[in-house]
């Protein structure tokens, strides 16, 4: 029969082993996948709500330690970090004059509480101090300072008892302000039985001399009075304070010489090349800024002088004969084979330092002159006398041989020097006392009182003039019997703050001390004798290199030491206060 009417689609039959079709196979696999990404999630909530509280608490934990840590500072609890060893923490203060710690000692520990109030430095613990032992165990320790009517008053309680304690009348000190400092944490921690452990150093400044409301910071190496309250072994004996000073980082900036009094000092400063400065004590200069790097408010510098060669009139740029320039500073005489060598570059050592510490000595080596000559300068320094610095001159052996070696002073105007310390001609026979007299008597026909303009004559310096050994007075060194003629020159100015400075003048001229004196120490010598020391000075109206006045008229510029060679003794330079009448 025919199916040629039949409209309807066959069946189609679909065998088992046929392929499933396209869209069924996918609408399958789509399922197993989500249902596979819900078991995961679902495992991943559960990994989140077990670890997120755990990391939240890590997060947590470091804020909470602080904030307790925070907490304790507000407390008096002690946290025993190591029972082996020096427990110390700083109390919170209840009093702005009282200090406080805690500590925690083992019954085995053998140490000292001690006290000073002198001789306080950032470097060593003060040898001289009070102490009292120690007690194991957990304990309470207060430092009560008061300054009142009667004095300054230092107290020492071990929780409620008074150890220990010092009492200074009111003219102790003259205090302004002062600067404190400890080794000891705030917070709990463990410190080595056999180590000191400084609880508080406190130093006072002193008061401005001249100037009502300044005080003045002590510098750093100079002791100072205050407070220094510490714990040692028993057994550990503070070392003595040294006396002399050289740089530990070979940075001559710092100064070499005494620790609390003159030092020199040298600069690789173009201008100042030729120069060693010249760093006085804190004592000669109060007030004065010393927190310039290099601070050397005067300088010397050195000419040698061949046998055949004039001794220069003049101290300008055309004289025949310049300054040397120092090349290094060492602990030998030896000269040194290297190049190029500056002062900062070289190490001065405890080399330099005699056994029994009562004197430094240093040598500065100098460069080539174009002359031939090349000196040596021996530079000295006596325990006796920390205001003194001592020169003596040698001749390397590579140098041509040298009639005299001149010492020139520099930047001596901002000191206001205007008098010089002489004797009388008329003075009978055996009379030593010396006199002041203006520098305006060494120059009898310039005008002192006349009106100067600035003009290139005008500003340049005077004319040097020599002083006669004969108008220089005797004296007696403290610690040698040896006579030695002495310069002094004064100023006639008792308070720099009460001048007028021109405007425009550089600070480095701008004075700000007490009046000092500037001494030289000669030795004695034949007067008849060509080999005789001579002395000049030369004054100026002008602030070297400048065309502003110096307030009050001329000063001396400059010092003129010439000491014949071979020299056997040194010349000795000092610059000290000025004494108060009641002092002489």
């Amino acid at each position: 029969m025919s199916d040629d009417g039949d409209t309807s689609e066959p069946k189609q039959t679909v065998s088992s082993n046929d392929p499933l079709p396209k869209a069924a196979v996918s609408s399958r696999s789509q399922s197993k996948r989500i249902q596979f990404g819900l078991l995961e999630l679902l495992l991943l909530m559960t990994v989140v709500a077990v670890w997120l509280p755990v990391y939240l608490a890590n997060r947590e934990i470091p804020v909470l330690e602080a904030e307790i840590e925070s907490m304790r500072f507000a407390t008096t609890q002690l946290v025993v970090a190591d029972d082996q060893q020096l427990n110390v923490r700083s109390l919170p203060s209840i009093w702005h004059s009282i200090d406080s710690w805690k500590y925690s000692a083992p019954a085995e520990a053998d140490l000292e509480l001690r006290l000073a109030t002198e001789s306080i430095n950032p470097t060593t613990l003060p040898s001289n101090y009070r102490a009292t032992a120690l007690p194991t165990g957990e304990h309470s320790i207060h430092l009560k300072t008061t300054n009142d009517s009667e004095g300054y008053h230092s107290i020492v309680f071990l929780d409620d008892e008074v150890i220990l304690q010092y009492h200074h009348p009111k003219s102790w000190t003259d205090s302004s302000g002062n600067s404190s400092s400890s080794d000891a944490s705030d917070q709990s921690s463990a410190y080595p039985l056999d180590q000191p452990l400084k609880l508080k150093l406190q130093r006072h400044s002193i008061s401005h001399p001249l100037k009502q409301y300044n005080s003045l910071q002590i510098p750093e190496d100079y002791d100072s009075k205050g407070n220094c309250l510490w714990i040692s072994p028993t057994s550990v004996v503070p070392d003595r304070a040294p006396v002399f000073h050289f740089p530990l980082n070979d940075n001559a900036n710092e100064g070499i010489g005494h620790r609390q009094g003159i030092k020199v000092v040298v600069s690789n400063q173009t201008e100042l090349r030729d120069v060693i400065g010249i760093s006085p004590s804190f004592g000669a200069t109060l007030g004065d800024n010393r927190f310039t790097h290099p601070y050397f408010p005067l300088g010397v510098s050195i000419r040698p002088i061949l046998d055949e060669q004039p001794q220069p009139q003049a101290l300008d740029k055309s004289e025949a004969a310049p300054f040397a320039v120092p090349q290094s500073l060492n602990d030998t005489l030896e000269p040194i084979r290297r190049d190029g060598v500056r002062f900062k570059n070289e190490q001065v050592t405890e080399a330099s330092i005699n056994d029994d510490d009562t004197r430094m000595r240093v040598f500065a080596h100098y460069q080539p002159c174009a002359s031939g000559a090349k000196p040596i300068i021996e530079i000295l320094f006596d325990a006796s006398h920390p205001n003194r610095v001592g020169f003596l001159p040698h001749a390397s052996p590579d140098s041509l041989p040298m009639k005299a070696c001149q010492f020139v002073t520099r930047f001596d105007s901002q000191f206001l020097w205007r008098e010089i310390e002489m004797v009388d001609n008329a003075s009978p026979e055996g009379s030593n006392q010396p006199h002041r007299r203006p520098l305006a008597s060494l120059y009898p026909k310039i005008d002192f009182a006349k009106p100067i303009a600035p003009t290139p004559d005008s500003v340049a310096p005077f004319p040097w003039r020599k002083i006669a050994k004969s108008r220089l007075p005797l004296a007696t060194m403290h610690d040698s019997a040896a006579e030695m003629n002495r310069l002094t020159l004064t100023t006639d100015v008792p308070d720099v703050t009460s001048l007028v400075y021109p405007w425009g003048l550089h600070r480095k001229w701008r004075y700000e001390g007490i009046p000092n004196l500037q001494t030289w120490w000669l030795p004695k010598t034949d007067p008849n004798s060509d080999q005789e020391i001579s002395v000049e000075v030369r004054g100026g109206s002008f602030f070297p290199t400048t065309q502003h006045l110096v307030p009050g008229g001329p000063v001396v510029q400059n010092v003129r030491i010439t000491v014949p060679m071979p020299a056997t003794d040194p010349v000795w330079l000092e610059i000290s206060a000025e004494p108060k009448p009641d002092d002489e």
